[in-house]
């Protein structure tokens, strides 16, 4: 996990690591014989790391075919994200969901992320990768980039951390709802089973009135 946190997914908090990908694991953990310790890294060498099998396990991952080479996705998905353009408030630019429309504009997008097939398809728009969020959002104030895009919830919560919500504005409507997975190595003599375990109680998570819980708490339920 990345050391500034993926809000809500994981996010340090009076020294402890909580939210709703470490409530998962809680669960999981809590009904299986397996153990967890979390490794903070950038996503970049993470999703490297864990190709290598020298980690075992990223917890928030976009499914992708060249993904799915590297990696056993475990099944099925345990929740959704919603990813958003931003841009500054003296920007006019108005958004009816084409990507067409974006074409003069460069977006500032994060390195290695997946945004869904919908945005990684394309190939005709100018995407400036950066290493966080908090580069993007420097990179927004500065006018290097017409725009970015980022999960609103991520986003939102390092506006108000750096005051600048009188700056920047979402544009709607959202670029897509994608759904979020836990990735394991495949380089694990044991990987397939630990899938399958994995998959098993994931599936029986869902199914509970917790899940639900799980979701309106850290506002993961999505119409």
């Amino acid at each position: 996990m990345e050391n500034i946190g993926y809000y809500p997914f994981y996010y340090p908090e009076n020294g402890e690591i909580k939210g709703f990908s470490v409530e998962i694991l809680n669960y999981i953990e809590a009904h299986s014989n397996y153990d967890f310790e979390f490794i903070i890294l950038p996503l970049p060498r993470a999703v490297h790391l864990v190709a290598e099998g020298r980690i075992d396990l990223i917890l928030t991952l976009f499914k992708t075919p060249k993904r799915e080479q590297m990696y056993h996705f475990i099944e099925p998905s345990y929740a959704n994200e919603i990813n958003q353009l931003f841009t500054l408030k003296d920007n006019n630019f108005e958004f009816d969901g084409k990507l067409k429309q974006l074409t003069p504009n460069s977006v500032g997008t994060i390195r290695e992320y997946s945004y869904g097939e919908y945005f990684d398809g394309v190939s005709y728009l100018n995407k400036l990768p950066a290493l966080t969020e908090e580069v993007l959002l420097k990179l927004l104030l500065g006018k290097q980039i017409d725009m970015l895009i980022s999960n609103p919830l991520v986003f939102n919560q390092l506006i108000l951390k750096e005051k600048v919500g009188a700056q920047v504005k979402a544009i709607e409507p959202h670029i897509s709802m994608t759904p979020v997975y836990m990735a394991l190595t495949k380089k694990r003599k044991d990987s397939l089973a630990i899938k399958a375990t994995l998959g098993q109680l994931t599936e029986q998570l869902k199914a509970s009135p917790y899940y639900q819980e799980l979701l309106n708490k850290y506002q993961l339920s999505f119409k």
